[in-house]
């Protein structure tokens, strides 16, 4: 049933939200005058946009279901574009780390206490400021543009290995055709992208419309993993390691890096499909050298 790989889908993202919480995730981003936690809102949210995609193809309303698509898309490359402006901010004057006397305790607080927030602040770096604080439409317009998928994708491609992947495993061919599909539903690019808002039962393609609308979830979601294997591998990591640590008990050697078992089984079974060589790229090359089997 095509509503099963939805509703796998939706699951999957509910479950990795709630590995990050048990995990005690916290991610910081200091700006030049607060500091913001990124928490999972983004995960939650495409999961629940999921449910609504199944609900849009219930009623036959495939525009919709294909408009939703779009924004799933841009909601999860948006987290893994906030993240890996995290990744890059460099928080504090550098000069000031350089001075920190770690051998000495009474330096260290006080070399430690000088140390100075940069108040110096990329372009990337004040679109996600403004993102947190619920200030984006304050912002000027070129500001603005940051927070959009053809920037999120600039950005994801500076990371090397993510560029690596997409060229060698020909991934920028589909995900280019499924951009342009999910614009032409977004901005009605033709009386047929209409059309596909009243799909009835009877429909002798309506079997078309539905795996399509699986073949484009599957393909984001799968996407959306590896990159995050790039820039953040520990966020895949089970709670074995904390679960010992909350009982007080010794933690398996190298638990740390123990993959939870519903990423696994995604793995195994969905980001394969991307291409049969893709997994052991990312059992090689994920960030934190995660043990992904």
């Amino acid at each position: 049933m095509p509503s099963k790989e939805i509703d796998y889908l939706a699951e999957f993202f509910e479950r990795f939200s709630e590995l990050i919480f048990y995990n005690d995730r916290i991610i910081p981003f200091f700006t030049d005058s607060n500091i913001y936690y990124f928490n999972t809102s983004l995960l939650d949210s495409s999961s629940q946009t999921l449910r609504s995609i199944k609900l849009c193809c219930s009623i036959g309303s495939f525009s919709d279901a294909n408009t939703l698509i779009r924004k799933f898309r841009d909601d999860l490359l948006l987290y893994v574009y906030i993240l890996s402006i995290i990744d890059t901010r460099k928080p504090f004057i550098e000069e000031d780390i350089k001075n920190l006397n770690i051998e000495n305790p009474e330096e260290f607080v006080d070399s430690f206490s000088k140390i100075r927030i940069n108040s110096i602040m990329t372009d990337d770096e004040k679109a996600v400021t403004a993102w947190f604080s619920n200030t984006v439409s304050d912002i000027s317009k070129s500001l603005r543009r940051k927070l959009e998928f053809e920037n999120y994708m600039k950005i994801i491609k500076q990371n090397p290995q993510i560029s690596q992947i997409i060229e060698q495993y020909n991934l920028q061919n589909y995900w280019e055709t499924l951009r342009k599909r999910l614009n032409d539903y977004v901005h009605n690019n033709g009386v047929r992208f209409s059309l596909h808002n009243s799909i009835r039962v009877n429909d002798k393609n309506l079997d078309v419309h539905l795996k399509n609308i699986n073949t484009r979830t599957f393909y984001i979601a799968s996407f959306f993993i590896v990159v995050l294997l790039m820039v953040d591998s520990s966020l895949i990591a089970s709670t074995d390691y904390i679960d010992h640590l909350d009982c007080n008990l010794e933690p398996p050697e190298d638990s740390q890096y123990f993959v939870a078992s519903f990423i696994q089984h995604f793995i195994d079974t969905r980001i394969t499909r991307l291409h049969p060589e893709i997994k052991q790229y990312l059992i090689d090359n994920n960030n934190f050298k995660m043990k992904i089997e």
